[in-house]
């Protein structure tokens, strides 16, 4: 079996499936680090070349991007109020980090989520939901570590973390903020 869109061999890492064949690691690099496994699946190969294009285009947006605030954490958030333009990121260098580029206007609504783990303990995490048709969500975990205890000191430390990212968006920007 080839790669549904370069042609290119697959691997039995890195390939995906796609929902009308498969796509290679190559081409799965260039996409997007928020397409999960699930938004894969939900695709055909010319979604994912439309995909590919989109991040062509953004690739340029992510060169030309200014950084006029950081939010550092497990993921940083670099923000540019002027543009209305930010980045999410696990690296200090987001440009080499595959990152997307993604405007104030197109965010939906930004949560805090309480996740319960298999232990009972919880994960924090931070979700976008976004109108941007080729990255609907981009959904990170706050806490360094998977399952912190309910009220334990790390816990509050974690939830203000997550506070300090919805912050950097201010009300004047037209946001309004959930905790789940």
């Amino acid at each position: 079996m080839k790669c549904s869109v370069c042609g290119g061999d697959l691997t039995q890492f890195g390939s995906k499936t796609i929902r009308n064949g498969m796509v290679c690691r190559y081409c799965a690099k260039k996409a997007s680090p928020w397409l999960s496994d699930d938004d894969y699946k939900t695709r055909d190969t010319k979604d994912i070349i439309r995909h590919l294009k989109y991040r062509e285009d953004n690739q340029k947006m992510v060169d030309a991007f200014i950084t006029e605030k950081i939010i550092e954490g497990k993921y940083s958030l670099y923000l540019n109020k002027d543009k209305g333009e930010f980045v999410i990121s696990k690296r200090k260098d987001y440009k080499k980090d595959n990152a997307d580029v993604f405007r104030y206007k197109d965010i939906k609504g930004i949560s805090i989520l309480k996740q319960k783990d298999e232990t009972g303990n919880f994960n924090l995490l931070v979700d976008f939901e976004l109108k941007n048709r080729e990255i609907p969500e981009a959904c990170f975990r706050v806490n360094e570590f998977p399952g912190i205890e309910e009220g334990s000191k790390e816990y509050e430390d974690t939830l203000a973390k997550a506070y300090e990212y919805l912050n950097g968006f201010d009300e004047e920007d037209g946001f309004y903020f959930v905790e789940v």
